[in-house]
C-alpha cells in the first residue's frame, strides 16, 4: 500500500520548516491563553488548594513563591484546554507520511485519548488527591503547609493520573501499528514495572510516599487492562 498520490517526499529542510511552523503556532497560542488563566487563577487556586487540603490555612514563604504557583496552574491548565490542539497539529505534521489506514486509526483515537486524559485527571482531582492529602497529612505533624510544595506536588499527581490512565489505549495503538505487540507487552511487565518503581521513588510527590505508591499501583493496574484488551482484540481477531 502506498502514499495517496498527492503526498510527496519531503526534502529534510521542508520537514524541520513545517514542524517549526506548527510548534510557533502552538507556541503562540499557549502563551495567549496563559495570560488569560493567570488573569482568573487566582479564584481556581483557592477552590483547588481547599478541595485537597480541606480548611487547612495557605502559607506563602516567598513574595515571588505565589505568582510562580498560578504561572504553573495556568500553564497546566492552558495545556489541558489546548491538549487536542496540539496533538491536531502534530498529526498534520505526521500526516504525509502515514498510509490511509493509518491516518483513519489516528483521527478515530484523537478525541477517546483526550476524554481518557480528563476522565485521569478528574478522578485524581475528585477522589485520589483529596484521599491521598488526607491520610498523608493526617500522619504529619508539620503546623505549616507550604503553598508551593503542596500545590506543585498534587499536579504532578494529577497529570500522572491523566498520563497513566492513556497506558490502555497506548498498548493498544503500539500494537495496531506493530510497534509492540501483545506477548512482548506481556513478557516485559515485570522489568517494566521495576523501571516504574525506581522513576516513582525518585519523584518528590509527597513526604509519606503514599502518592509514589498509587502512582506505581494505578500504572500497574492500567497496564494490566491494556494486557486484557490486548487479548481480547486478539481473541475476536481469531474467531473472525
Amino acid at each position: 500500500m502506498t502514499n495517496p498520490p498527492e503526498d510527496r517526499e519531503l526534502e529534510i529542510t521542508e520537514h524541520i520548516a513545517e514542524l517549526r511552523k506548527r510548534v510557533l503556532r502552538i507556541s503562540i497560542v499557549f502563551v495567549s491563553l496563559i495570560s488569560v488563566m493567570f488573569y482568573v487563577s487566582y479564584s481556581f487556586l483557592l477552590n483547588f488548594w481547599y478541595n485537597l487540603v480541606g480548611d487547612k490555612h495557605l502559607y506563602i514563604f516567598t513574595p515571588i513563591e505565589w505568582v510562580v504557583i498560578r504561572l504553573t496552574f495556568s500553564a497546566l491548565l492552558s495545556l489541558i484546554i489546548l491538549y487536542p490542539y496540539i496533538i491536531y497539529e502534530f498529526y498534520l505534521f505526521a500526516k504525509p507520511g502515514l498510509y490511509e489506514h493509518e491516518r483513519k486509526f489516528l483521527r478515530s483515537i484523537l478525541i477517546p485519548s483526550y476524554l481518557i486524559f480528563i476522565l485521569g485527571l478528574l478522578f485524581a482531582y475528585e477522589f485520589a488527591v483529596p484521599f491521598l492529602y488526607k491520610i498523608a497529612l493526617s500522619s504529619s505533624i508539620e503546623p505549616y503547609l507550604s503553598a508551593e510544595r503542596t500545590i506543585t506536588n498534587a499536579f504532578k499527581l494529577l497529570l500522572t493520573f491523566g498520563i497513566f490512565f492513556q497506558i490502555p489505549l497506548a498498548m493498544v495503538l503500539a500494537d495496531r501499528f506493530k510497534i509492540v505487540d501483545y506477548d512482548t507487552f506481556r513478557s516485559f511487565r515485570i522489568p517494566v514495572y521495576i523501571v516504574i518503581l525506581l522513576l516513582v521513588t525518585n519523584l518528590t510527590m509527597d513526604f509519606t510516599g503514599l502518592t509514589q505508591f498509587a502512582s506505581l499501583a494505578l500504572f500497574v493496574v492500567m497496564y494490566e487492562l491494556g494486557l486484557l484488551m490486548l487479548k481480547i482484540i486478539r481473541s475476536f481477531i481469531r474467531n473472525d
